[in-house]
């Protein structure tokens, strides 16, 4: 497909169809990479509460926990 550029305030963009965009998998946020003279556009996929339920991070969280030190009750006047 051949299309021109756009002047985008100080920078030039062009317009992707929505075909493409659809085809791609691509909704909001993208990669853009230069390689070897070419521009590279990937799409990021956002996945709400991903990795909630690794063990590597409820472990974490345990030993972040474990590690405070708990309150001296010699500073308490009752």
């Amino acid at each position: 497909m051949l299309t021109t550029m756009r002047q985008i305030g100080n920078s030039k963009g062009i317009l992707i169809p929505a075909a493409f965009l659809a085809s791609c998998r691509i909704e909001n946020d993208v990669d853009m990479q230069l390689k070897d003279g070419q521009i590279i556009i990937t799409p990021v996929v956002n996945k709400p509460r991903a990795g909630w339920f690794d063990s590597s991070v409820e472990e974490q969280a345990v030993q972040d926990w474990s590690n405070i030190d708990l309150a001296d009750d010699s500073e308490w006047v009752w």
